[in-house]
C-alpha cells in the first residue's frame, strides 16, 4: 500500500498539485494507494481517500505503507523513516501558493543522498520517482530505522528546530 500524505496545513494552502498528479498516478499502478487529502477539493478517482484522521492511526499508515508519498514536512519525513519506510518527498512551494515560505524545499535539499528518500521538485518526475522507490522499498526491508541513521533523525531535528 502506498500511503500519500499532505500533512494537517490549514485550508488556505492547499496541496492539490501533490493529490491530482498522485491520483493520475494511482491508475497506472498495481499497488493500492491510500490518500490523507486534508480540505483538497478534488476527489481521487483511483485510489482510496480520507480527508483526515487521528495520531495514532495515521502512525497505522506509515506502519503499514510500502511507500509514503508526501509533502516536505518534518513529521511526515520522521514518521516514515521511523518504520524505515521509503518515502518521495514533493515540498510544498510558496511559488505555488502552498506554504508561506520554502522552509520545506530547504529541508528536503538537505535529505538528498538518503537512501530512503527521493526529493521530488518536478511534479511530471512523480511517478517515475514512485516506481523507483517502490523497487527500492523491496529491497531495504521494513521494521525499525537503523541506528545508523539515528544521525539523519537529529539532524532533521535540529533543522526544524532553528527554523524561525
Amino acid at each position: 500500500m502506498i500511503f500519500v500524505t499532505i500533512g494537517t496545513m490549514v485550508k488556505v494552502l492547499e496541496f492539490t498539485r501533490l493529490i491530482k498528479k498522485m491520483d493520475e498516478v494511482a491508475g497506472r499502478l498495481d499497488e493500492e494507494v491510500v490518500m490523507q487529502i486534508g480540505s483538497v477539493r478534488y476527489e481521487p478517482q483511483n485510489a482510496k481517500y480520507f480527508s483526515h484522521t487521528t495520531y495514532q492511526e495515521s502512525l497505522s499508515y506509515f506502519r503499514n505503507a510500502s511507500l509514503v508519498v508526501g509533502h516536505g514536512g518534518s513529521g511526515t519525513i520522521l514518521n516514515a523513516l521511523k518504520f524505515h519506510v521509503p518515502i518521495v518527498v514533493v515540498p510544498r512551494s510558496q511559488r505555488f501558493g502552498e506554504h508561506f515560505d520554502d522552509h520545506q524545499i530547504e529541508l528536503a535539499e538537505r535529505l538528498v543522498g538518503n537512501e530512503l528518500i527521493k526529493v521530488v521538485y518536478d511534479i511530471e518526475e512523480l511517478e517515475l520517482a514512485v516506481k523507483e522507490m517502490l523497487e527500492k522499498g523491496k529491497k531495504v526491508g521494513k521494521g525499525m530505522i537503523p541506528p545508523e541513521k539515528e544521525t539523519l533523525i537529529k539532524t532533521i531535528k535540529n533543522f526544524v528546530g532553528h527554523c524561525p
